[in-house]
């Protein structure tokens, strides 16, 4: 090759490297919602006479379950039909509209771009068919009593000007809001009245409370909405006057183009609600099993009276089967064990139960159920022999947790599939061992009476010791004739210094207060508080932990529901706002003052 070449090399790369297609790099993500750049009618209009509302974007639009999502107050009886013309959002609707009402058409976050899916939340059209725009609002937050969590699902907010007690099982709401994922709402262009203010989860969404699931919040007494209340409840030092404008509101998350501010508004009433679901007072069998031939699970809505009764249906020449039976913590579930292999090892057995309903005039009468149960034994599909001897079943016993951590302050578990019959107390055996030696060591042994699945082994345990536990063939004995193999289980008791604990400090206790210690979502203890005072948690493994105060006003051990008919609140539920974290031996000291 000519050298020559090499001259014209770097021309021909060169002039190769202009004539290549780039792709291109492209702009910004789009992260901004559509903006309503013009509406015929004007947004805001009065004297609104159209049937048609036409709404232009920036940008094109697409609409998600907005049939769900529009919320239209005061509510319509049909409706409105809504649809999509390329940039434009169009509503139509043929209802005669009220006079000298304002009206909000609130879309949740129906709306979104078409390229990106940017939501475009709580958008409002506002029009009034009177002189006037009412421009009072109700706004707050919206929490479930028990737990203080918000609701992760759209609550209603409804709005009555009749204040009997009944209306909200009877009659649909004047105003109707919604709360977003924060539990924050806000109920806008109301005119100057008087108020009964119900939040609902609506689940036939008919706007009633006529569900005994649904649940419900509602404001103990009627609440005055006005200019001037509200300027009495803020002060005017703290408000500004609201103008007509389009903001996104950090406080709320609302992007709308309804009356908004840049702190407190003079024209808005602020509360608080607390959603519950009633108890229940309806009793049926919700389920009933026979997963194992020789037991039977009925569960029920409610707790059992004490008029509960079950028996067998069987032919005259059988004999009655023997159950074992064991009725849950809340009454509300219970369990038979088939005592004998005769009647257990019977496919089908019938049980008839009488529990107490409350009938349809609330008189409370019994009703009686028949039961078939049936029980095939389980086989593999692909096995084409049987065993002719089936392989003998050993009684399983499951002892050490927490990688063979044993907790100072715990006893020494064992937990069975079947309830336990007996204890063989020779048959146990429990060493200490401190160096190589294994010292005998005494304990107590016994069956747990709340729990007829598990027996204790308590003894005096020594910090960061090892131990063996031995427990021979027959040392527990449970109502089957199945026996278990030897268990021998070498474990370690924890470090004192381990652990931490919590002193708590309470103060303002005028009731009674559940004060229950969480990790996670596992409650790890409960005491019943009755008075100020330092309350000490110790043995805490180094974790976090949080503390939620119960103010039990009935005083009957556990948190109660509301009912709105008789006027109830569900109990006062007060959260530590901070977590807790127990570092290994160090006393962590806690203060609180109940609001409540």
């Amino acid at each position: 090759m000519s050298v020559k070449y090499f001259w014209y090399l770097p021309l021909i790369l060169f002039c190769w490297s202009c004539a290549q297609q780039g792709s291109p790099s492209g702009g910004p993500l789009d992260e901004d919602p559509p903006v309503a750049l013009e509406s015929d009618p004007p947004n805001y209009s009065t004297r609104f006479k159209a049937k048609k509302i036409e709404v232009t974007f920036d940008e094109y639009i697409v609409l998600e379950n907005v049939n769900q999502q529009l919320i239209v107050s005061p509510p319509m009886e049909e409706q409105p039909e809504v649809k999509l013309k390329k940039k434009t959002l169009i509503i139509e609707f043929e209802e005669e509209l009220k006079t000298n009402t304002t009206y909000t058409f609130n879309f949740g976050d129906a709306i979104k771009d078409l390229h990106e899916g940017n939501k475009l939340q709580n958008f409002e059209y506002v029009f009034s068919t009177g002189d006037i725009l009412d421009s009072m609002s109700v706004r707050g937050t919206l929490k479930y009593a028990e737990n203080l969590e918000a609701p992760d699902d759209p609550i209603s907010i409804m709005l009555y000007t009749d204040l009997v007690d009944s209306v909200p099982l009877i009659d649909i709401p004047l105003y109707v809001g919604r709360s977003n994922d924060s539990g924050v709402f806000s109920v806008n262009n109301l005119r100057p009245d008087v108020y009964k203010i119900f939040a609902l989860k609506d689940g036939n969404n008919n706007f009633l409370f006529d569900l005994p699931t649904e649940e419900i919040a509602f404001l103990d007494t009627s609440l005055v909405i006005n200019a001037d209340l509200a300027r009495q409840l803020l002060g005017d030092s703290m408000v500004s006057l609201a103008t007509p404008d389009t903001i996104y509101d950090d406080s709320t998350g609302f992007v709308s183009d309804s009356i908004v501010d840049s702190g407190p508004d003079l024209n808005a009433i602020y509360i608080d609600l607390m959603l519950f679901t009633e108890a229940s007072d309806i009793q049926y069998l919700t389920n009933n099993t026979r997963e194992d031939r020789r037991k039977i699970q009925l569960v029920f809505a409610l707790p059992l009276s004490d008029t509960f009764a079950f028996r067998t249906l069987q032919s005259p020449d059988e004999s009655e089967p023997r159950f074992l039976d064991h009725y849950g913590t809340n009454r509300d579930s219970l369990t038979l064990w088939i005592m004998d292999s005769a009647h257990y090892k019977m496919d089908t057995l019938k049980i008839v139960v009488d529990y107490t309903v409350k009938d349809t005039l609330e008189q409370f009468v019994v009703r009686r159920d028949t039961l078939l149960f049936n029980y095939r034994e389980k086989t593999s599909s692909g096995r084409r022999e049987q065993a002719t001897e089936k392989e003998e079943e050993k009684l399983e016993i499951h002892t050490m947790r927490n990688n063979g951590n044993q907790d100072m302050n715990r006893e020494l578990s064992m937990l069975l599939d079947f309830p336990v019959e007996s204890l063989n107390d020779t048959l146990f055996s429990l060493y200490h061992i401190p160096d190589s030696i294994e010292i005998p060591l005494p304990f107590v042994v016994k069956a747990d009476t709340m729990n007829p699945y598990r027996a204790t082994l308590s003894a005096t345990w020594e910090s960061a010791s090892k131990y063996r536990f031995l427990a021979l063939p027959g040392a527990i004995t449970s109502i089957y004739p199945i026996s278990h193999d030897t268990i021998d289980v070498s474990f370690r008791t924890r470090d004192l210094e381990f652990y931490g604990q919590i002193l708590l400090s309470l103060t303002n206790v005028n009731n009674q207060v559940l004060v229950q210690l969480y990790s996670g979502e596992t409650m790890v203890e409960e005491r019943i508080v009755k008075a100020d005072g330092q309350y000490v948690f110790p043995f805490l493994s180094p974790k976090e932990y949080k503390f939620k105060f119960i103010h039990d006003l009935n005083e009957n051990g556990k948190w109660d529901t509301g009912d709105y008919l008789k006027k109830l609140q569900p109990e006062p539920v007060e959260l530590l706002p901070v977590t807790v974290e127990v570092r290994s031996n160090w006393d962590h000291d806690v203060s609180v003052s109940l609001e409540k």
